[in-house]
C-alpha cells in the first residue's frame, strides 16, 4: 500500500518537473518562473483568480504572490477588478498583452501532461482520474473538518 510520504513525494516531484517544463518559457519572456505560473493559474482558473486562492492552491506565501501580482499588473499582463460583494478582494484578469505567453504556457502544460502520462493506457488513465477525484473529495472533507 502506498504511504502518505510516497504520495507527498510524488506530488513534490510533479511540481519540480512542472517547474522545469516552464523554465524555457520563463527564460524566453524574461519573467520569473513563479510569475509565469501565476499568470497561467489566472488564465486557466478565472473563477478562482484571487491572490488568496493562488496562495492556497499553489502553496505560495502571500508576500511572494503579492510581489509577483504587483509586477504583473505594472507590466500590463493582468488587471485587478473588484469582486462584487467583497470589497476586500480583487479578481485578477489577464490582459491582451498576456495572451501570447498564456498560449505558449498552455502548450507547455499540454506537452508536460503528455510526457507524465506516457506509457499509461486510456483504461488506466480513467482509473487514475476516478481515484484522483475521490482523493480530492476526501481531502476536501478533511480540510472542512477543522
Amino acid at each position: 500500500m502506498i504511504t502518505i510520504q510516497e504520495m507527498n513525494g510524488y506530488a513534490r516531484k510533479i511540481g519540480l518537473a512542472y517547474e522545469k517544463a516552464l523554465l524555457p518559457l520563463a527564460k524566453e519572456t524574461d519573467m520569473p518562473h513563479t510569475a509565469i505560473s501565476i499568470l497561467l493559474f489566472i488564465a486557466n482558473n478565472p473563477e478562482f483568480a484571487t491572490a488568496s486562492y493562488i496562495c492556497d492552491m499553489r502553496g505560495l506565501k502571500r508576500p511572494v504572490v503579492s510581489a509577483h501580482v504587483e509586477n504583473l499588473v505594472q507590466g500590463g499582463y493582468i488587471e485587478r477588478r473588484a469582486v462584487p460583494g467583497d470589497r476586500r478582494k480583487d479578481a485578477l484578469v489577464c490582459t491582451e498583452k498576456a495572451l501570447k505567453i498564456v498560449e505558449a504556457g498552455r502548450e507547455r502544460q499540454i506537452q508536460f501532461a503528455k510526457a507524465v502520462l506516457e506509457g499509461i493506457c486510456e483504461e488506466d488513465r480513467s482509473v487514475m482520474e476516478r481515484c484522483f477525484k475521490l482523493m480530492n473529495e476526501n481531502i476536501d472533507k478533511i480540510i472542512k473538518e477543522k
